[in-house]
């Protein structure tokens, strides 16, 4: 392999041109593609330890193989071709290093009517301060739903809005809207720290990419509760669930603060999978919790999280999914499944 970078463009080349949503280098193995959330070989060349090694090394420099050697994986942003956006994960497996790149198959330009969040969201993102919460599984579009909050608010209203992210995915130019993003590893060393930063600064908007800590969600909390708009992604595959594992990644001493102050900042959950459309590609198909004074007091008073009240503008994901079937989206057999 002569120019280990030059192979692995080309490789990101032709998963965007297959449509993948992921490609992974695993030594010992032919690439891999997921094209349509269905994992399969690409090509019939076997790389070899030492080719995935060299790709690595020219791919992520020094400093992102430091940081890989000190806390197991190192993230950066792709750009290439100025058409092809992803973020490349460097890690280890058997004693050898394996890379994966997710790629960014939305548009550039994103809209809350391209991602198809429901309508009930712009009313949540007009609030002055509180806290919305985008949630999903692993792959299910949800980074791609918060830029998309994140440029309604960039473009509609001209608010101060500041980024914490590992790493940045999208770049987003201001508009209305003054935005400073923020990388965890290149502008700040932390996630919290990031957080922090932004407060310093007249923020309107938080945006945080991913809870890393206790010391991040503490922070996260304290912004909503101070007068202003948090937005942040937590990995759920349900709005319920996404509330209960932020309690529960509290000490059980902090759950009644916890409780308190969601019951309070609370602007809505968004939670959505990616389902396969009728034809090529998938769509996404949402959850929408918003809280009425039902949901706020079953909060604050330690009751169930599994199955809270609805308030006005709420979407369930059997609803949603219906929709999808009965204009044609996806077919019967995939809202089933």
């Amino acid at each position: 392999m002569t120019d280990p970078q030059a192979t692995f463009d080309g490789l990101l080349r032709a998963a965007h041109a297959a449509g993948a949503s992921d490609l992974h280098l695993v030594p010992g193995e032919r690439p891999r593609l997921r094209v349509d959330g269905t994992l399969a070989p690409h090509g019939e060349r076997v790389f070899s330890p030492e080719e995935i090694e060299a790709i690595a090394r020219a791919h992520f420099g020094e400093a992102h193989m430091a940081r890989q050697a000190r806390e197991g994986c190192a993230q950066r942003p792709i750009r290439l071709d100025d058409l092809i956006r992803a973020r490349s994960t460097l890690s280890m497996t058997r004693g050898h290093f394996s890379v994966a790149v997710r790629f960014n198959q939305g548009p550039v330009e994103l809209s809350l009517e391209r991602v198809r969040a429901p309508e009930v969201v712009k009313e949540w993102l007009g609030s002055s301060h509180g806290l919305i919460v985008v949630a999903g599984p692993h792959g299910s579009g949800k980074t791609t739903t918060l830029y998309a909050l994140t440029e309604w608010l960039n473009k509609n209203r001209p608010l101060h809005v500041c980024t914490v992210e590992d790493p940045l995915s999208y770049e987003i130019v201001s508009k209305q809207g003054l935005v400073q993003q923020r990388e965890v590893g290149v502008d700040v060393p932390t996630v919290s720290a990031g957080i922090t930063a932004a407060l310093a600064q007249d923020l309107d908007v938080l945006v945080v990419a991913a809870l890393a800590d206790l010391e991040s969600l503490s922070a996260v909390l304290h912004a909503a509760e101070t007068g202003h708009l948090v937005l942040v992604q937590v990995h759920a595959n349900s709005a319920d669930e996404a509330l209960e594992r932020i309690v529960e990644a509290t000490p059980p001493s902090m759950h009644a603060m916890v409780r308190r102050s969601l019951s309070e900042t609370l602007r809505g959950v968004l939670c959505q999978r990616l389902i396969p459309k009728a034809t090529r590609g998938r769509v996404a198909v949402y959850e929408a919790l918003a809280p009425d004074e039902r949901l706020r007091a079953t909060i604050s008073s330690g009751g169930r999280l599994n199955g809270l009240p609805r308030g006005a503008g709420s979407l369930s994901m059997r609803d949603d999914l219906a929709t999808l079937e009965g204009d044609g989206t996806i077919s019967a057999e995939a809202a089933a499944e």
